[in-house]
């Protein structure tokens, strides 16, 4: 891969889900603005130029790419207990004044991020509503020129027992084994990491219920890959927290988890799965497949996926854990093209585990 201009690597980095993402981290709020946090006052800055405002904002022309857009999150009403927040940045990297459509329904916190050592302002979300009637309010960047972008911030409502049920089939603390799927032993053995040699090829091996191989009764647990936790097994420290998923939609998520495709112009990375991969197109489609073979989580019910994803967007934002880049979704306007073919196959970029 070239070397990236600065906004290149910014879309770039803003491009992931749940496999290896983590550029773009979240600094420490000294740029949050004044002592109220940076909610209660009409503009508050992040020290930078990079500004909120809690009156209402517009942009009739939008020319100015917002990442992630669209967006997406979810909100609990009346719950004090779970909280949403997002993270966004403008695809050049500048400063800007964010602004909702209606500030009732999140509150915006002015922060820089850090993109591979280089600090891009931009603003936390934190989501106070359920949007208009179509679940959605739209946020605003202005730059210091008048230039703006828009973004659609989708908004899902859930309940505290969609939560809790989500909470309970992430974390059930089912370990992951590396063994055979059903019927046995593939021919020639597992290579490193519980791979087949030579890999699982375009099929991959799967369960009696068509799921994957890795799969135990209960459930195996998310956090044998995923999150701080994850400390055994080949696949470590695979965050898919709101800063890489952000820009992935609720039914995006759930291919993700039950069907193991990336959506189109999701970030696949291939170390990953296969640590020495040099991104070749030949590596990075075994890997993909390899992730694909085995990514297919068909033991969780209907009724569990949407508290599934509700857990995953009320994660705390923060960096990725496990491999370099971060984000979420370019796939969308404003943000990082890629798959080809709606997410079929690795396209030029990735997710991962």
């Amino acid at each position: 891969m070239g070397r990236l201009t600065r906004k290149g690597l910014i879309l770039a980095a803003l491009a992931c889900t749940s496999a290896g993402i983590g550029a773009i981290a979240a600094c420490s709020s000294s740029g949050s603005g004044s002592g109220d946090n940076g909610f209660g006052n009409d503009a508050s800055t992040g020290g930078d130029g990079n500004t909120v405002s809690t009156q209402p904002g517009s942009c009739s022309n939008p020319t100015i790419p917002i990442v992630f857009a669209p967006m997406y999150s979810a909100f609990i009403p009346g719950s004090t207990a779970q909280t949403f927040a997002i993270p966004a940045v403008t695809s050049d990297g500048n400063s800007a004044q964010w602004s909702l459509s209606d500030p009732t329904q999140a509150n915006l916190q002015a922060q820089q991020f850090s993109v591979n050592g280089t600090n891009v302002p931009g603003v936390m979300i934190t989501v106070a509503g359920t949007g208009n009637a179509q679940g959605q309010v739209t946020v605003i960047a202005t730059e210091s020129g008048g230039a703006c972008g828009t973004a659609t911030l989708n908004i899902t409502t859930n309940t505290e027992n969609d939560w809790t049920i989500g909470n309970a089939r992430y974390n059930d603390g089912v370990s992951l084994h590396l063994g055979p799927p059903d019927g046995g032993r593939p021919e020639g053995g597992f290579g490193e990491g519980g791979r087949p040699e030579g890999g699982f090829g375009d099929g991959g091996f799967h369960t009696s219920d068509g799921g994957s191989f890795f799969e135990v009764d209960g459930g195996t647990a998310c956090t044998n890959c995923h999150g701080p936790t994850a400390t055994n097994g080949p696949f470590k420290d695979v965050s898919h927290t709101p800063e890489q998923t952000g820009g992935f939609s609720d039914t995006d998520l759930q291919n993700i988890i039950l069907n193991g495709v990336v959506p189109d112009g999701g970030y696949f990375d291939p170390t990953v799965i296969i640590t020495s991969c040099d991104g070749s197109a030949a590596c990075t489609e075994q890997a993909y497949n390899e992730w694909h073979s085995f990514h297919q989580w068909t033991d969780i019910q209907p009724d569990q996926i949407p508290g599934v994803i509700c857990y995953l967007r009320s994660l705390t934002p923060e960096a990725q854990n496990g491999t370099s880049n971060f984000g979420g979704g370019g796939h969308h306007d404003g943000g990082h093209g890629g798959g080809e073919g709606g997410g079929g196959g690795p396209g030029d970029a990735t997710t991962g585990d």
